[in-house]
């Protein structure tokens, strides 16, 4: 999250007064997007770092006739909370509960995914990828508008090496002239380039841990769900309505869309 702060922070300051001298009406273009990829990140993680992850169901519980014939069919009991455990439901150490749904015990957010804050978690995942490819788009394009010129020593000899050496020496040749030019860039440059660096590498990990939320959805489990079923030869079932479903949309796509039957005549 710190890098998130960092990126809207030297945005700001790196790449905004660059973008406004360029183009004013493109410098208010990209202020809007800013702000509102800014709003939603800060909106999404909040919604799942200080929501309650997920709460079992409340059930009586003790002798008979408190507890009648099946109440608490398939239900475990959790030696630590010291009561019930419902099926779907899972103790976390961290936060000394139990979770209903529980995904995993995210220490980004301080707070365990479950059914409660598992869609207001992905929706943060998405707006942080979004917005880690947006910082590192702006950087580079800023950094184009303020890197020193390159200059290089030896790129019109090329011509005497063959082909594959060719593209080795230009390669090699145009990583010497930025380094060399880097060594001549301002405060507000190297800024540039640690919002490209910290952007690249902390979208790169988001996206990763998006892809595979999104593929344990797709297969109608939690993370912890996926582990305890390792081995096992249960059927899973892997559809694009466990997707619609998780996001509330709990009807096929085809109902939305329009039917062509052709209408059968009565002879």
């Amino acid at each position: 999250m710190c890098s998130i702060y960092y990126g809207i922070g030297g945005g700001v300051w790196a790449v905004y007064p660059v973008v406004f001298s360029i183009s004013y009406s493109c410098g208010i273009f990209h202020s809007i997007i800013t702000f509102i990829l800014s709003v939603t990140t800060i909106y999404t993680f909040s919604s799942a770092a200080f929501r309650c992850a997920g709460t079992p169901p409340s059930v009586l519980w003790g002798s008979y006739p408190t507890v009648g014939k099946g109440d608490l069919e398939n239900y475990t009991f959790c030696h630590c909370c010291s009561k019930p455990k419902s099926p779907r439901t899972h103790h976390c150490s961290s936060c000394e509960k139990c979770i209903l749904d529980m995904d995993h015990h995210c220490p980004f957010i301080g707070n365990c995914v479950g059914a409660a804050n598992h869609r207001h978690f992905i929706a943060f995942l998405i707006s942080a990828v979004s917005s880690m490819i947006y910082v590192s788009f702006m950087s580079t394009y800023t950094g184009l508008h303020i890197w020193p010129p390159l200059s290089y020593k030896s790129l019109g000899h090329l011509n005497q090496y063959n082909s594959r050496e060719m593209v080795f020496r230009a390669i090699r040749e145009v990583i010497l002239a930025l380094l060399s030019s880097a060594l001549l860039l301002s405060t507000r440059g190297l800024v540039l380039v640690y919002l490209f660096v910290s952007s690249v590498s902390v979208g790169i990990g988001l996206s990763v841990l998006l892809l595979q939320q999104l593929c344990y959805i797709y297969e109608g489990k939690t993370y912890l769900s996926h582990l305890s079923s390792r081995g096992n030869d249960e059927v899973v079932t892997k559809d694009c309505q466990n997707l619609l479903r998780f996001f509330g949309c709990p009807y096929s796509l085809s109902r939305y869309l329009p039917t062509f039957r052709k209408k059968r005549h009565k002879k």
